[in-house]
Formats: structure tokens, C-alpha cells, sequence
């Protein structure tokens, strides 16, 4: 009878846990463990969403994170944010030298996001800039836009790697604009703000678009040895 319920109310994690559960006598503590069960499945299936939505590159975790290596770098604060920072709707940039760990922070903090009910996505400067490019070309750009507002954080990696055409640099701008006030970004960079002229073109489009970023915004800076470099220096030994 009570599986023939929990099917008909499509609670197939409580199904599933039923045969361990039968066993509690207490009838009180028998329904919350058979309702904690459904919801324990919901997070878990819910996080698996948000992690497969954000298309993060790769799986990296904080836990794989060498911090050792350059202990200047204050990662455990960087992994202390927590969802209030998009509830305020702060911005982050991991600013400095190739190597530091720039990427493998930010994937690990969305990561850790996702599984906390935030929704997330990754890109790449140069993917995003594709992106849009290939969306405004295929009259497209209206939604591409309007999707890039809707997650609560949206992660720019490798910001300055690649230069722009003067069409990607104020598409990528747009985006900025856009999730102003209403929408977390953390981005990674190898460039000093003031260097951000290159890769947006103009000074009055790049002093708009770093007014705008900053004005909430969390800044840490990233010096100190190569963790690829010096992995290959183990290898090499």
C-alpha cells in the first residue's frame, strides 16, 4: 500500500529506500526518514543538474588544489565565499601570473555553488566572445544575452589570454553591462585592470565597463611559482 502511494507520487528515492526503512517501528520516525530519503534524492539529482548545466571543464575540487606551492595566495578565503556573495550580487577577479591556480579556484568554488542550490556557468573569455559572435550572426543575440543573465554566477576564465575584434570586445562588454546589478561574474586574468584597454579597445569602454565590475567586486591577487611548471620539473627529475 505505501509503495503503491510513494509510486503514484512519483518518490522513487523513498521507493528505493522503503525495504531499509520498514524496520522503524516508530511510525513518526519512519515517515521522516522515508520523506528525508526523498529529499536527500532531489538535492543530490539537483546538484547533479546545476554541475552538468555549468559546463565546467573539468572536475577539479579544492581538495586538489596544491596550496602549498605559492602560500601568498590566500585560496582558503577565495573557498570561504559563500552564497551570500551572489545574494548581493558581488563580482570576483583572480588577477595575476599564469599557472597560480587561477582556474582551478574558480571551477572548484562553482563547483562548491552548485552543490550549495546556486546556479552556475563557465566559459571561457574566448568561448563566450564565440559565442556571442556566432549568435548575433545567426540573429540570434537576444537570447544568447538573455541566457547569460539568468545563472546566478557566471564565470569568465582567461580574460586577456586572447585579443578581440572590436565587435567581440563590446559584445563581451554587453554581457558585463547586463548582469550589472543583477548577476555575480568572477573572472580570472593575467591583466593589471589598467592593461584591460587591450582587450576591450576603447578607454571610455573599458573605464565603463571596470567601473561597473569593480564597484562590488572581490580582488585577489595571483603570484608566485607555475603548479604546471613545477609539475613538469617533478616529472623531469
Amino acid at each position: 500500500m505505501i509503495e503503491h502511494l510513494l509510486r503514484s507520487l512519483k518518490m522513487t528515492d523513498a521507493i528505493e529506500a522503503l525495504p531499509r526503512l520498514e524496520e522503524i517501528e516508530d511510525k513518526h520516525q519512519f515517515v521522516t526518514s522515508l520523506l528525508e530519503a526523498e529529499l536527500e534524492g532531489k538535492r543530490l539529482r539537483a546538484n547533479k543538474r546545476r554541475l552538468g548545466a555549468a559546463k565546467f571543464p573539468t572536475e577539479k575540487e579544492w581538495h586538489d588544489l596544491d596550496s602549498s606551492l605559492n602560500p601568498k595566495i590566500d585560496f582558503k578565503k577565495i573557498e570561504q565565499i559563500g552564497p551570500a556573495f551572489v545574494q548581493k550580487k558581488e563580482n570576483l577577479c583572480l588577477m595575476g601570473q599564469q599557472g597560480t591556480g587561477k582556474t582551478h579556484s574558480l571551477i572548484a568554488l562553482g563547483r562548491a555553488f552548485c552543490r550549495q542550490g546556486v546556479s552556475v556557468k563557465f566559459y571561457t573569455a574566448c568561448n563566450l566572445v564565440n559565442h556571442l559572435e556566432e549568435a548575433k550572426a545567426e540573429h540570434k543575440l537576444s537570447k544568447a544575452m538573455q541566457n547569460l543573465v539568468k545563472p546566478q554566477l557566471l564565470i569568465i576564465d582567461e580574460l586577456g589570454f586572447v585579443p578581440f575584434s572590436e565587435n567581440g570586445a563590446r559584445l563581451l562588454f554587453d554581457v558585463f553591462a547586463s548582469r550589472y546589478e543583477h548577476g555575480s561574474i568572477a573572472v580570472s586574468t593575467n591583466l593589471s585592470f589598467e592593461k584591460w584597454l587591450q582587450i576591450f579597445g576603447t578607454p571610455e569602454l573599458t573605464a565603463a565597463l571596470i567601473d561597473r565590475f569593480t564597484h562590488r567586486c572581490r580582488i585577489f591577487t595571483f603570484e608566485g611559482k607555475s603548479a604546471r611548471l613545477s609539475e613538469a620539473q617533478r616529472r623531469k627529475k
